[in-house]
């Protein structure tokens, strides 16, 4: 984060505390039931939002050496993410071009080669078929015209992004924006090595999971307990880098900064930094470690996520002191997250299912769900 971005939002926080207010909005937003839970609403953002724009897919900690492979699914699109032998990251269909069965059906590992357990064909890291068994069979189909279905990908702050679409361009500092670009590379060093990784299946749309990040009104009250008022409740700054955004959470530490000369005040220390990375990828950065919530729509239920969680740190986990640290972090975030705001979750979708409501209510205390629920709309109009 630029000095001057960072000096600017130590003075607005700095304001919020003094004033008791928060980043708020001209208006109060009221959102229809329908363009939250509506079967036609949920399945066009799924096939629209998931296919046609670009998307994190792992961070590049997770395939850190040639060879390494992680397998992952975006919506109904199966995908295996693999660092060729030039150390180059490629995002492939995880099919195999023989009969369509899935190729790799490990979740991550090391390999030379990837082959298909029903007939054996076999493709190398850079995707190419490398085998044919009874090659006199497939007499006139050429290997090399029949490699991995590849996707355009990038690995940028330590992330590596997809574009769903054979054939397409993709430019994720275009995508970001110069500004939120500038911004999230500073967090690259934060991110070389995955404490932690687990993938869930929540019952709730992915619209609510990434909702959960996206404003602070609620933390005194639902982790009144858990957090036991380690921020300011309804004390936050928003801004949008369209169609992302950051929010920042003000740790009750920050009064502490303004003790100290300008020119050694510091923001990350006292505060939660939190990136919603459009459409479905949050960003998390918790005083010295990084974690990355990622929630994508069930393949044959929209109604229905996966949540994955990584936790990522700047050095690798070689001491017991480093692990005890480390996986309490983990276990805070979760039981946070998964036992209480998951909890919330679910019990929201299934009430505004149940059709007692017409509609619901974003403050103007809440931009980020403002802000969310309107680039969902312009994106599928």
């Amino acid at each position: 984060m630029e000095r001057t971005v960072e000096v600017e939002l130590i003075s607005e926080i700095a304001s919020h505390l003094a004033s008791g207010t928060t980043t708020r909005l001209a208006e109060p937003k009221h959102v229809p039931v329908d363009e939250l839970v509506s079967d036609e609403r949920v399945t066009a953002e799924a096939n629209k939002l998931f296919s046609e724009l670009p998307v994190v897919v792992t961070p590049s900690a997770a395939v850190r050496e040639p060879g390494d492979f992680v397998v992952e699914q975006l919506y109904q699109l199966p995908l295996l993410v693999v660092r060729d032998s030039d150390g180059t990251a490629r995002v492939f269909a995880n099919i195999c071009r023989h009969r369509g069965n899935t190729l790799c059906v490990e979740s991550s590992g090391n390999a030379k080669v990837f082959t298909c357990e029903y007939h054996a064909w076999s493709y190398g890291l850079d995707g190419q078929c490398r085998s044919m068994v009874d090659a006199e069979s497939f007499t006139g189909v050429d290997a090399t015209q029949n490699g991995l279905v590849e996707y355009p990908s990038e690995e940028r702050h330590g992330l590596i992004w997809m574009l769903p679409q054979r054939g397409g361009d993709l430019d994720v500092r275009s995508w970001l924006g110069d500004k939120l670009d500038d911004e999230l590379a500073d967090y690259t060093p934060h991110a070389a090595h995955v404490f932690r990784y687990e993938a869930t299946e929540v019952d709730f749309n992915w619209k609510f999971g990434v909702n959960t990040f996206q404003e602070l009104f609620h933390l005194t009250y639902l982790h009144k307990n858990s957090l036991d008022g380690a921020f300011f409740g309804n004390r936050a700054t928003f801004h949008p880098f369209d169609p992302h955004s950051r929010v920042i959470a003000v740790r009750n530490t920050f009064p502490e900064i303004l003790t100290q000369p300008e020119d050694e005040q510091a923001l990350l220390p006292h505060t939660a930094t939190i990136y919603t990375l459009f459409p479905n990828t949050v960003l998390v950065w918790q005083i010295d470690h990084l974690e990355i919530w990622q929630l994508t729509p069930m393949p044959d239920d929209p109604y229905r996520s996966v949540a994955r969680l990584w936790l990522l740190t700047e050095t690798e986990t070689t001491t017991e002191g480093a692990q005890r640290h480390w996986q309490q972090n983990w276990d805070i975030t979760r039981r946070v997250v998964f036992d209480e705001d998951f909890v919330a979750m679910k019990r929201i979708q299934s009430n505004l299912r149940s059709g007692a409501l017409d509609g619901i209510v974003y403050g103007r205390n809440e931009p980020g769900l403002q802000h969310f629920h309107d680039q969902i709309s312009a994106n599928l109009s």
